[in-house]
Order: C-alpha cells, then structure tokens, then sequence
C-alpha cells in the first residue's frame, strides 16, 4: 500500500515539471514572432525628413526660410507674423508644406475718405399779385450748397485696389434765389355813379366818384356779411359783427358814411340773420334772429320778424314784434329771409322750400310758390334770393322743382328762374336750369333783369356762372359777361348801377365794372379779399 502512494505523488510531480515546459515553449511562442516583427519594423522606418525650404514674403520683403513646421499656419506663428482684419494669405493656412512652396502675405487695410464739392444755387421767378405788373423784388437771396461724398477704399499693400461710393448727401443744401415779379394790374381810375360799400377782409370800405377815392369805414376785423346794406340816401351803413360774447353769434351796428372819422354804433341788437334798411327812410328797419344751439351750424333761425327806428341819438327805439317766433317748417332751422318792395310797402319771404308775402298788418304770411326743400346732406340749407320788379307787382326767385333721370325731388340739380304776381294771381317760369345762385336782380331804372346762369348747370352749387340780361317776361335774353372762353363769376353777389347803366360784381376778390355801353369790364381794386358789396 505504501509503496503505491509514493509512485502517485512522483507522477504528479513529473506531470508538473512537463505542464511548465509546456507553458514556457508556448510564451517563448508567442514572443519572439512578436520581437521579430518589432526588429522587422523598427529596421525598416526611414530616417528623419531633413527640414523643408520655403519662401515668406511678408511687409514688402523676401526671405527664404527652413521649417519642419506641417502648414503655412505654422509657418507663420514660427516666423511670428501676425494677421490682422482683412490681410489674406496665399496658399491658404491649411495648406500643407512642401519644399521650395512660397508664402505670401497680403496686407489689406480699408479707410473712409470724404470729398466735397460746391453746388450752384438756381434762380427762381415767382409771379406775386401783390407787386404792381413789371416790378421785380428779391424774396430770397441764393445760397450755393455743399455736397458730400463718403468713400471707402481698400489697400493692399499699401496699394490702392478699389475705391467705392457709401454715400453722398447735402452737409448744406442750395438755396435758390427768389425773385417775385408783380402782376398785380395797375388799377386805372373809373369814375362811377352813386355811393358803393363793399366788405373787404371783414372790414367795410366806401367808394364815391371813382375807385381812387375808397376808404375804410371800419378797422374791426370782424364784419360776419351777414348784414352789409346802404340806406337809400346811401348816408348809412347797416352792418353785422362777429360777436366777443360767446352767447350770440353776432351783434348789429350802424354808421355814417358821409362824416370823416365817423365811430360805428351797437344797436344792442344781436343774433342777426337778416336786416334791412326800409326804402325811402333813412331810420327804419326791420330784421330777424336767430338762437344758439349746439347742433351745427351753431345757430337755429327763430323765422321771426321786427321793425324798428334809430332816434336822433343813435339808438334803437320803437321795436315791433310782427311775426312771432315759430318752427318755420322742416328746414325752418336755417331761418327766413325777407326782402322789402321799392315802395317799402311790402315784404316778400323765402324759405328753403317755399316763397311767398308778408302781410305787416296782421303778421301772416301769404305763400306764392311751393317746392321741395334741397337736401344738401349737410348742415346748411339752400334758401331762394328773391327780387322784386321796380313797379312792385312782381317777384322774381327761384325754384327748386323737376328731377331728371328718376332723381328724387329733394336731390334734383335743377333751379328754374320763376315770376310771382305779389298777390298771388298768376306764375310764371323766366328761364330753366338756371343753378341754386342765380340771384337776380332788378334795374331800378329800366326794369330790366340780371340773373346769373350757371356754366355747369347740374352741379349748380360748386359752379362759376355767366351774367345774363331779359327784360321781365322773359323775352331779349342776352348773356354778356364774361365770354364763353374766360372763367365765370364765383359770388353770386352782383348790383345794378343807380342810374342802370353797369353792373358791379366780384371777380376773384375784386370787383369788377362792366359797362353796358363798352360791353368791357374794368377791375376798380386789387385788394384780393371782397366778398360782399352794396351800390345806391
């Protein structure tokens, strides 16, 4: 039994020794083809490259350099060049090194220049109607103007490669020279008849025996035109002022005409819409109000109607209520306009959509001709002038009446001139398609009718018109100023002469004469700013 164990222990020790031969001839196995590769390797791995030669160019000089440095990069940081903003380099950075490549370095550099230059100033001719015709003044004295251009430029090397435009404005623009050359007309000296007022930029002047002679009668500022008429004897002047209290809308005053220096006088009357002188007296009056409302126009007619009388001492005495304040109808917020008869016995009404008489004894009214009221779609209403005949049986206005083209009557551009027998007996149609501002008028001498015809009858509100002349039926119409080629008259506000030989109207601001006889128009003023006139 003994002798079998120890043949076992000396077994495992001989199959030991046999494991490690084993594992050293296979470490011994796996070493040396490794150590055979690495002396295979490391005996074939050429020698070091040799430093490259490459040519900087860099700042305007040349030099040859060697590198062992990968890039132009490199290169440049080994040579200490530096780059700044737009310098460029040629190969690019990346570039890899080769012996014999060459380096350049372009310095870029850019700047702003700025360049001026001088700029003529031009002249200028302006045409001023307030210097008299063939006269020239200097308005403004030229000033030449200078312009500036900003540039940039870039450099290369110090080298101008490209100059460009950034921007080019005025650091002081030219002025032009003005020269105004006058053409306004020289106005010549025309002699005329009787005593004309006119209002002027809100003030009343006065012209007697020819237009060299005007002068101012007030220096207010502030005439409204509501109220601007002569007495017959032409010695006073009826007129209305805006007024300073905000409760009333303006304020009815008087003054002479004949006394140098005259002071105009209150009346202590106010919110005027009508007044009028009564023919053949120099003291009575008659007139209608109106009220203050907020809604526009600022104002509502009362359709009411005074008379009174200014006494010996410049005062309203004597007043009269003859019609009490009403309604008036449904445009009856614009008010009534009256007109006296010559004789002064009589009064004619118009409303926007009725004309008729006023009976002063009882305060009633007597309608004569019915119409439908013009819808303006806006706040004022349209409200027929009204003119008596010389022998004081005849009304001649307007109407308001056919609509063409299926317009609706209150919207209808036609106005026809009409005649009324003042006691209602018979009417009559003058002339159609007249326009809204006809305004006729009646020659106290010859009896003879003015009315002005619209040159674009359908739009009759905004149109210039023509004057014209027939006799009262109708008949001899004649059209006579201006010609057909020039342009009309844009007030309607036009008077007979008192001896019925011309006729004043406003042309542009001016007034203009023109005489039947010469069948020409002369310009008596060049103020520019009229807008209303009376002639007796």
């Amino acid at each position: 039994m003994g002798t079998g164990s120890s043949d076992s222990g000396t077994r495992r020790a001989t199959m030991s020794d046999i494991e490690r031969h084993i594992f050293y001839a296979r470490l011994w196995g796996i070493l040396i083809p490794t150590i055979l590769i690495g002396l295979l390797f490391t005996g074939c791995q050429p020698p070091p490259e040799p430093p490259r030669r490459v040519t900087l160019v860099v700042d305007d000089k040349t030099q040859a350099v060697e590198t062992e440095q990968d890039t132009v990069r490199d290169v440049l940081i080994e040579n200490q060049v530096t780059l700044m903003g737009l310098d460029r380099v040629t190969p690019p950075e990346t570039t890899k090194i080769r012996d014999g490549l060459t380096i350049s370095v372009t310095r870029v550099l850019q700047r702003f220049e700025t360049f001026t230059e001088t700029v003529p100033f031009e002249r200028r001719v302006v045409r001023d109607a307030s210097i008299p015709e063939g006269e020239v003044r200097l308005l403004q004295a030229g000033r030449e103007g200078i312009r500036e251009y900003v540039y940039q430029i870039t450099l290369e090397n110090n080298i101008e490669v490209e100059r460009a435009l950034i921007r080019e404005a005025f650091a002081q623009p030219p002025e032009d020279e003005v020269q105004l050359v006058g053409t306004r007309i020289r106005i010549q000296t025309t002699p005329i008849t009787g005593t004309l007022a006119y209002l002027n930029k809100q003030d009343a002047w006065l012209i007697r025996k020819s237009n060299a002679t005007r002068r101012r009668l007030t220096t207010f500022g502030n005439l409204d035109g509501r109220v601007f008429t002569l007495s017959g004897d032409k010695t006073q002047l009826l007129f209305t002022r805006t007024s300073t209290e905000t409760e009333h809308i303006n304020e009815l005053w008087w003054i002479n005409t004949t006394e140098a220096g005259a002071v105009p006088i209150s009346l202590g009357v106010y919110d005027i819409l009508w007044a009028d002188w009564k023919p053949n007296s120099n003291d009575e009056l008659a007139w209608t109000t109106a009220e203050i409302s907020e809604q526009p126009p600022g104002w509502r007619g009362q359709n009411d109607l005074y008379l009174g009388r200014i006494s010996s001492r410049r005062t309203l005495v004597a007043s009269r209520e003859v019609i009490k304040p009403e309604a008036g109808g449904g445009y009856g917020w614009w008010g009534t306009r009256y007109t006296w008869s010559p004789d002064g016995e009589g009064l004619a009404y118009s409303r926007p959509e009725e004309v008729g008489t006023v009976n002063l004894r009882t305060g009633t009214l007597q309608p004569l001709l019915n119409f439908p009221a013009y819808r303006t779609y806006s706040s004022w209403a349209w409200n027929p002038h009204i003119a008596w005949s010389i022998d004081n049986t005849f009304i001649t206005t307007l109407s308001h009446g056919t609509a063409p083209n299926n317009t609706a009557l209150e919207d209808s551009p036609v106005f026809d001139l009409w005649t009324l027998e003042a006691t209602g007996m018979y009417s009559a149609e003058l002339a159609s398609e007249v326009g809204m501002w006809a305004t006729p008028q009646y020659n106290s001498q010859t009896g003879e009718l003015v009315f002005g015809l619209a040159k674009i009858p359908y739009q009759s509100d905004i149109s210039e018109y023509t004057l014209c002349i027939m006799d009262r039926d109708g008949t001899n119409r004649q059209c006579i100023y201006p010609d057909t080629e020039e342009r009309g008259i844009a007030l309607p506000e036009w008077h007979w002469s008192p001896d019925g030989t011309d006729i004043m109207c406003i042309i542009q601001g001016d007034l203009y004469l023109y005489s039947r006889e010469d069948k020409t128009a002369v310009r008596l003023t060049d103020e520019g700013g009229i807008t209303r006139l009376d002639w007796e």
